[in-house]
């Protein structure tokens, strides 16, 4: 054939190719035009004959091998569409893994709510007993049996008091309740002033409930302990203003005393506030309870011991020798706790890794400044999240199996945070040192590099990259006086054709 009819059947097959590469996704189809060009140099070259010509039967083959290209780009097109970096891993990204962590701190909180446990320590921390109030007993008598008779506290109580601001008593009795089917109830006989002078609220108390109808004014009120509230009632915050039998006599329940907040000799669960008269006639005068006192401003003036020893006249002018001891409710609170085992986590961290990020001044390509203020961000976003994981986690685990406070979830507690809060920061270091410095992605591929026998006259360790192609990392395998630590190795431009399907920024 000759050449004019070989220009005219090129410049057909060009166009052909042309054609299918318009087909192609956007992305890819330079690079699909360049591969079917230069295909078509080489099917070209194979069909010349001597004369450097083509035969029509050449030609033919030359035509169906363009044709050939329509259904490769159908083929691509029909894919799904992706860009030209979806190859590049998400899972590495650091988006993703703050994603990941504050849904773990979200789910850790959403179980502290629903835990009445954990509410119940929050409550014994928010509520404690006023400063200055005292135990007083008998300087022989032990701080858990009651030892003051009624006659003495209603002595006192008429009498003018030096350093006592208030008094308050209360006695114990074990009583058949008709809300419980089985257990006897601790019941506290109290005055009524017995709350406001610890200085503790009544929770749920419902004021209009609590005065009723004219029959039900004069029924003693009851409040309810807090474990008392979640296992006889099961929580209700709508118990202020019920009606239950305790013993032979019927009492309104008043409210819910905090959680916790104390731990008043006899363990009651339940008090029935009284008045002085009622007190008087419903006991003994030879019958013994326990005796709360409330420092004045002079007492706390003239009194610098915790404990102190009382000399006082009893109820037949006999001085008898009485012993005050304050109480004081061993409640840290969860966020005394968790700093606390947080400062532990941070102290003992050096001792399980090192806290160095790699050194980066073997090479002048170094990240921007904007760069290395996001790293810093991220790390700190990172122990920040761990540390709330590590405070909410904490509260469920210590508190997963308890209804309300308990003295033992709270020692648990600091446990469970220091164990997450030092491993978690742990990962969160180690996870730092294997992201990528410019876009913060964690670095894949390793690989060998060097012998072990030559430690010591070249690099022998673990050579990893980034997938943008950004940098390289250096992990010796056994750390050396002149290389001790990881190292980065910034990548110039001159890489950036290795990596042209990922842009990674």
């Amino acid at each position: 054939m000759n050449p004019r009819g070989d220009r005219l059947i090129s410049l057909f097959d060009a166009v052909l190719l042309r054609t299918a590469s318009l087909l192609v996704p956007s992305f890819q189809r330079e690079d699909w035009r360049r591969e079917w060009f230069a295909e078509l140099w080489h099917v070209r070259r194979s069909y010349i004959g001597i004369d450097d010509t083509l035969s029509w039967c050449a030609h033919r083959e030359i035509a169906r091998f363009c044709l050939g290209a329509f259904p490769d780009a159908l083929c691509l097109r029909n894919q799904p569409t992706k860009s030209a970096s979806a190859h590049v891993h998400v899972h590495t990204s650091a988006s993703q893994t703050l994603l990941c962590l504050s849904a773990a701190l979200a789910l850790c909180f959403v179980i502290s709510r629903l835990l009445p446990g954990v509410e119940a320590e929050n409550e014994a921390g928010h509520y404690q007993i006023k400063p200055g109030v005292l135990l007083v007993n008998e300087a022989a008598a032990d701080d858990n049996s009651p030892s003051i008779s009624t006659a003495l506290y209603r002595n006192w109580k008429t009498s003018p008091q030096r350093f006592f601001e208030d008094l308050a008593f209360y006695r114990v009795s074990s009583e058949k309740a008709d809300a419980s089917a089985s257990d006897l109830w601790n019941i506290a006989h109290s005055s009524a002033n017995l709350f406001s002078l610890l200085g503790l609220p009544i929770l749920y108390a419902d004021q209009l409930a609590i005065s009723g109808p004219d029959h039900d004014r004069n029924l003693p009120a009851l409040v309810l302990s807090h474990d008392l509230w979640m296992r006889s009632f099961t929580g209700d915050p709508h118990i202020a203003g019920r009606i239950i039998r305790v013993g032979s006599a019927s009492v309104r329940i008043a409210g819910v005393a905090p959680a916790g907040s104390w731990q008043l000799p006899g363990k009651p669960d339940a008090w029935i506030l009284e008045s002085n008269a009622q007190i008087a006639s419903n006991s003994s005068s030879r019958s013994d309870g326990y005796l709360l006192a409330l420092l004045s401003p002079r007492g706390k003036a003239h009194i610098s011991d915790p404990t102190i020893s009382i000399s006082a006249l009893n109820q037949d002018g006999v001085e008898i020798d009485l012993f005050g001891a304050p109480i004081v409710a061993p409640i840290e609170g969860a966020w005394g706790i968790f700093e606390f085992a947080l400062f532990l986590a941070l102290v003992a961290l050096p001792a399980v890794i090192s806290v160095s990020l790699g050194d980066s001044d073997i090479t002048s390509h170094r990240p921007s400044l904007r760069q290395r203020i996001n790293r810093i961000l991220f790390l700190a976003a990172k122990l920040a999240l761990i540390a709330a994981i590590g405070f909410f986690a904490s509260l469920d685990l210590a508190y997963v199996n308890t209804i309300g406070y308990s003295p033992f979830a709270e020692c648990s507690q600091p446990l469970w945070c220091f164990a997450f809060c030092l491993f978690g920061f742990r990962w969160a270091i180690a996870d730092q040192r294997k992201r990528c410095p410019v876009c913060l992605r964690r670095v894949t591929n390793p690989a060998s590099v060097g012998l072990a026998s030559r430690t010591f006259l070249g690099w022998n360790g673990t050579e990893m990259m980034c997938v943008g192609g950004h940098a390289l990392l250096h992990v010796p395998s056994l750390p050396t006086s002149w290389f001790s630590g990881d190292r980065w190795l910034y990548l110039d431009s001159s890489w950036d054709f290795l990596f042209a399907d990922s842009h990674v920024y």
